[in-house]
């Protein structure tokens, strides 16, 4: 049970005897968006739990609080920095953010397998590969913990997909569960012991994860012995009874709608046992005794905390994670003080992360202009083409108070009225930096059901045009300017309790309004809650963040703002062309409808590449994007991912080789959405069913096929500045007191051992990638649907720092994983007898050195 254990279950034992059912039913669902219950009473006290998200940052309650926090690099950031070490330092710095956010739990990390391109939550985990997400997970799960923090691994299980994700299944084979989705959780659960688990929104062969009880009470908790909370996503709970019979200790958010009274019901007809109420309400003590919260079980306001240190760790992480995937004739690094002309929207706006529950309200944003600038390079700006999903917010600089016309902090007036006249009965007023709301994790308690606002702020255009605006609302809205009414955005019908948070391109309609330059004009939206008729639908159930929100974007000429750019580029050294996605293109709750991205963007590129050769492309996006439109005409190409809040600062130090890049692709880069292997099973079909038909040729185990299409990056790879890697000596020896060199039980290990020399002019590092290739006479089973083995699977990887010349001794250790596949027919993991071939490589197809090892009798297991 971990430190302290004897003390653990003494205080449990004490209060659980003394809590009575109603009590213990009490603890079993969250009382708002982030807490468990306090229970006080005579001599009984129980403090509650406080958790918040996520992956790229402790938010906190950043939507009600506004206290902002570090955003730190995306999942895929980290998982092609292939560096547990890196990811052990990440954990741990979250941790301490979510100390100031006065969370005890922290929901990350997100480790579902990246099967297509389009996913829309890619970008919160690591890898396609089970191996690197598991064991890349375990260290972030350690720092994170040795901090007292409880680490909250997600989504189990096969949470692959957004849309729809609340109703759909994922048809899966066993063989395929087991060996691709549920191994990630087997790895860290075996190298990391985490202090709580997530599981998923979706079913699996028809049944709700958080309902199986094969699953969560069966495999979790059984097989691989996990002891720690099992807590639901956020309203991912679906029945009274079947959840909590199936080991799902809480149900997240509060208020519950399954739970309290329904689940005393529940017990009372003989549904659910007492029994069962005594162990989930004994694991929510567990986990607040091992936080330390009967001992501190105060919580002090949240803060925002300025740490140099902190902000030069994402710093270097962002960089570490950078992929470099083109350098002809040595392009990069840049020399110093050269002369760049910086193109595009995201060289201008820091690429923070994607969209939803892993988005941070960030404490800082340094786009590429400002990273380069600062890192002593001649930049010259060229805003180039804008790209967003939805429209974006009106540039701060243009935007003034309504009634003094001046510039603040918070120039935007927000009221809040009760009933539906505008104007009457007003209850709240506040400022805000920009015209927006959304009631998420708190209803205000001076606030009615019924209700209204008035969105109060002047603008100052710099251009002269028909210039853009949008109302986003979860209720009707009406914009006017200069108190005439410009635009009725009337009551949306399709709405999800998410609609605001997650589909504002969707709730968005958009109108144009003829402005003059430099003249003021005063904008106002009224806006209404939501028609209780559709909030009370059974798709919402009374469910639903309300917000509603007017941007502005002036008049865009597409052809102008490229030729802008050309000529900026014409003038300088070299162009720097900044592309990608956004967090309202790339995010939870949707998948990518197109691999594609904006063809305004290669546009850009190619007339820009035609005004200077010298033109270095980097894109910032979580997933592949399509590369093809312009890869051929361009020398450089550096995957820079969404790196979080020193985004700029980051790519300055790779691109001028400050940091020589080492990041290498933790996935499979297609060159064509129809290339991957999951196309024609992704996202669901019309009957919400996502059949995984590749099975186990997940990512590179399909592109390995001669008979497949080559991607246009191979799983693992990323270039240097002036390293060449050489791996000589490779060699297999006993592990322990063993005497054999060969593996005969499930307990037996074996060290690879290899000599690696950089044989470059410069410093770098680069990952060791181990690939297992199975004997070629693997039986068929009955469960195993005809299938081939992938020709090899990674099983082992390792970060190497090497000095210019230098050579390193590296060893690493395989065991039972790397020589196991799961017989679906006896239910147990089975290696049988024969040679293994071990490759070390460079990425999967850049293969360094090989050598045999083999399993001298066939043995099988189970548990981790």
């Amino acid at each position: 049970m971990g430190r302290g254990s004897g003390q653990i279950l003494y205080c449990v034992s004490f209060y659980s005897g003394k809590l009575i059912l109603e009590e213990k039913v009490s603890l079993l669902a969250a009382v708002d968006w982030w807490r468990t219950p306090v229970i006080q009473r005579d001599d009984v006290f129980v403090p509650h739990i406080k958790t918040t998200d996520g992956p790229n940052g402790a938010r906190g309650e950043s939507y009600v609080s506004g206290i902002k926090a570090a955003c730190f690099p995306c999942g895929t950031s980290l998982g092609a920095s292939f560096d547990r070490d890196l990811l052990y330092r990440s954990g741990k710095e979250i941790a301490k953010e979510a100390k100031t956010k006065a969370a005890n739990v922290l929901l990350a990390p997100t480790l579902n397998v990246i099967r297509s391109p389009r996913g829309g939550r890619n970008y919160e985990t690591y890898s396609e590969d089970p191996v690197a997400l598991g064991l890349l997970s375990a260290a972030f799960i350690n720092g994170c913990q040795s901090e007292g923090i409880a680490a909250t691994p997600k989504h189990f299980v096969a949470n692959d997909t957004e849309n729809n994700r609340k109703i759909l299944s994922a048809e899966i084979d066993e063989q395929t569960l087991r060996e691709i989705y549920m191994l990630p959780f087997q790895l860290l659960m075996k190298w990391s012991k985490p202090w709580c688990l997530m599981t998923s929104y979706n079913r699996v062969n028809g049944t709700y994860v958080s309902d199986d009880s094969r699953l969560v009470n069966g495999v979790v908790r059984q097989e691989w012995g996990f002891d720690g909370l099992v807590v639901s996503d956020w309203m991912g709970v679906y029945s009274t009874a079947d959840s909590v019979n199936a080991g799902v200790d809480v149900d997240l958010p509060g208020p519950t709608q399954w739970r309290g009274g329904k689940l005393l019901q529940a017990i009372q007809d003989g549904k659910v046992s007492e029994e069962t109420i005594d162990s989930c309400a004994r694991r929510v003590l567990e986990l607040a005794k091992r936080l330390g919260r009967f001992e501190s079980p105060e919580e002090p306001p949240e803060v925002a905390l300025q740490n140099p240190e902190r902000d030069q760790f994402i710093r270097e992480a962002g960089a570490q994670g950078m992929v470099l995937l083109k350098n002809e004739n040595s392009i990069l690094p840049l020399p110093e003080k050269a002369t760049v002309a910086l193109v595009g929207h995201h060289a201008f706006n820091a690429a923070l992360g994607g969209g939803g529950s892993a988005r941070v309200d960030s404490i800082r944003a340094v786009s590429p202009v400002e990273g380069l600038k600062e890192a002593g390079f001649n930049v010259i700006e060229a805003p180039g083409v804008p790209v967003f999903g939805a429209l974006p917010h009106a540039d701060p600089a243009i935007i003034y108070t309504s009634d003094t016309k001046a510039q603040t902090p918070e120039p935007v007036k927000l009221e809040w009225f009760n009933g539906h006249s505008i104007g009457q009965n007003l209850v709240h007023e506040e400022t805000k930096a920009l015209p927006e709301y959304m009631i998420k994790e708190k209803w205000p308690s001076y606030l009615s059901a019924e209700y209204c606002t008035r969105l109060s702020f002047a603008i100052r255009p710099t251009t002269t045009g028909e210039h853009i605006l949008s109302i986003i609302s979860t209720g009707p809205a009406v914009c006017y300017i200069n108190g005439e009414k410009a635009f009725t955005r009337a009551q949306e019908t399709d709405l999800r309790p998410e609609s605001f948070y997650f589909f504002k391109s969707q709730l968005e309609r958009r109108f144009t309004y003829p402005m003059q330059a430099n003249q003021l004009y005063t904008l106002t939206l009224e806006s209404w809650n939501t028609d209780p008729a559709l909030l009370a639908s059974p798709s919402l159930s009374g469910r639903l963040f309300q917000g509603s929100a007017l941007r502005f974007h002036e008049a865009i000429d597409i052809p102008q703002r490229i030729e802008t750019a050309c000529t900026a580029a014409s003038t300088a050294q070299y162009a720097l062309v900044c592309i990608g996605t956004t967090p309202e293109i790339e995010s939870e709750g949707f998948d990518r409808t197109s691999f594609a991205l904006a063809p305004q963007q290669y546009d850009q590129i190619l007339a820009v590449a035609r005004a200077n050769p010298n033109t270095i492309v980097a894109n910032f996006s979580g997933s592949p994007v399509d590369l093809t439109p312009f890869i051929e005409n361009v020398p450089a190409l550096v995957q820079a991912w969404f790196p979080g809040q020193e985004a700029g600062h980051s790519l300055a130090l790779v691109l001028s080789g400050k940091t020589n890049p080492s990041g290498r692709l933790p996935f499979s880069w297609p060159r064509r959405d129809e290339d991957n292997p999951s196309f024609g099973n992704f996202p669901c079909d019309e009957d919400n069913i996502v059949r995984y038909a590749e099975g186990l040729d997940v990512g590179y185990r399909f592109y390995d096929r001669e008979e497949t299409p080559a991607p246009l990056f191979a799983f693992g790879f990323g270039l240097s500045y002036e390293t060449r890697f050489e791996v000589l000596d490779i060699r297999v020896s006993s592990a322990g007191n063993k005497v054999s060199s060969a593996l005969s039980a499930a307990d037996d290990t074996l060290e690879i051992t290899c000599s690696v020399h950089n044989h470059g002019s410069r410093p770098g590092a680069t990952v060791l990638q181990y690939y297992v290739s199975f004997p070629g006479n693997i039986p068929q089973t009955k469960n195993s649907v005809n299938r081939k083995r992938p020709l090899k699977e990674l099983k082992e990887f390792q970060k190497v720092h090497i000095e210019a010349g230098a050579s390193r001794t590296v060893s690493i250790t395989l065991d039972k994983y790397a020589v196991s596949y799961y017989n679906a027919d006896t239910q147990c993991w089975q290696a049988d007898a024969g040679e293994y071939t071990v490759s070390v490589a460079g990425s999967v197809d850049e293969i360094w050195g090989v050598v045999e090892v083999e399993v001298s009798k066939r043995f099988t297991w189970s548990g981790l």
